[in-house]
């Protein structure tokens, strides 16, 4: 008789061979490479998320054009009984959409949201820090979600 944990493992087995391909294999960064074409930065926040996607989807190309819009805002939480702010939490959002440049359709257009939140605790210089820091990485964080919606779409399309 087969014991349980064999029956497991067989049903798991048999789960993990559903046929699913994943998305980050070379031929779809291949195919995706040198495709899209970017819009340029004008503020730091905007720099960094065009940064993170340059190092995605390459320079640029000229088949999709990917338009964004990246707005940030800073809100006081966790204030104790005296009413100092002991965390701040930044709330980020992209407002993007991909064309196709030749017939100038729009394959997607959506918007990402996300917030982090950093200390206000200790000196000023380490608080300043904290809130670059937090800042970065939720940019780079909303440029991967991007990144990630714009290749599956991509990908699914066969485009």
């Amino acid at each position: 008789m087969l014991s349980f944990k064999k029956i497991i493992y067989g049903v798991f087995s048999l789960i993990s061979a559903c046929s699913f391909s994943p998305l980050y294999t070379d031929q779809n960064s291949a195919k995706l490479a040198g495709q899209i074409s970017i819009q340029k930065p004008h503020t730091q926040n905007e720099f960094v998320f065009y940064s993170h996607l340059i190092d995605r989807f390459n320079e640029s190309g000229d088949k999709y054009i990917l338009n964004y819009t990246v707005s940030t805002s800073k809100e006081d939480r966790a204030l104790n009984l005296d009413g100092v702010v002991h965390r701040i939490e930044i709330f980020g959002s992209v407002k993007f959409s991909l064309k196709d440049s030749i017939s100038g359709l729009e394959l997607l257009s959506d918007k990402e949201e996300m917030y982090l939140s950093y200390s206000n605790f200790g000196s000023t210089a380490a608080v300043l820090n904290a809130e670059r820091t937090t800042n970065k990485q939720l940019v780079v964080l909303l440029a991967d979600k991007v990144a990630d919606r714009v290749s599956i779409v991509i990908v699914e399309k066969g485009l």
